[in-house]
């Protein structure tokens, strides 16, 4: 009985995005939005060190992902009113997509936790407080009992937990070095 409810609401979901969502104005921004942030960081990319940054993208990407299902998801703390695929949860959300990217830029330009401090701050600052309000403005993303400044806070808490997991696991790798095989 779940199955077939679950399986209705999907169709119902999709036929909603099909109707409303593709090729709307929303839809558009988004694409753009994250065909500049995707075109910026292969342009930036610095290739001899892309297994390190990809893996400071992927954990940020997943933990993005684990607060995103519980705060959007189980709290309703916002929902995006607009999505570039149908899949639920959307993978093109801000913070599985442009954050990582901005993980990875400022890890790549500012590996002392200094610089990397003070420009995590700058990127997640400008997701919050312009991204997000643009979002908001044309109906991509509605906030539920939940403001700007927490998602700031939020995306920072995240961005320095990864970035001490991921430290942590190059330390790990440093301190075993490859055999050779």
């Amino acid at each position: 009985m779940i199955y077939e409810i679950a399986r209705k609401l999907s169709q119902q979901s999709y036929q909603h995005w099909v109707s409303y969502e593709l090729f709307s104005f929303g839809w558009f921004l988004l694409v753009i939005v994250n065909v500049i942030f995707y075109f910026i960081w292969l342009k930036l990319l610095d290739k001899s060190r892309i297994s390190h940054l990809l893996l400071i993208g992927s954990l940020s990407a997943v933990g993005f992902l684990i607060g995103d299902l519980f705060l959007l998801g189980f709290l309703g703390v916002a929902e995006y009113k607009v999505s570039i695929t149908p899949a639920e949860p959307s993978l093109f959300i801000m913070s599985v997509t442009i954050a990582p990217i901005i993980v990875m830029l400022v890890q790549q330009y500012r590996p002392s936790w200094k610089g990397y401090l003070l420009w995590i701050s700058i990127g997640m600052a400008f997701l919050a407080f312009i991204l997000m309000p643009i979002y908001s403005l044309v109906g991509i993303l509605q906030l539920h009992n939940w403001n700007y400044f927490y998602h700031f806070l939020y995306l920072l808490i995240v961005t320095l937990m990864v970035r001490v997991v991921f430290l942590w696991i190059i330390g790990i790798e440093q301190r075993h070095p490859s055999s050779g095989n």
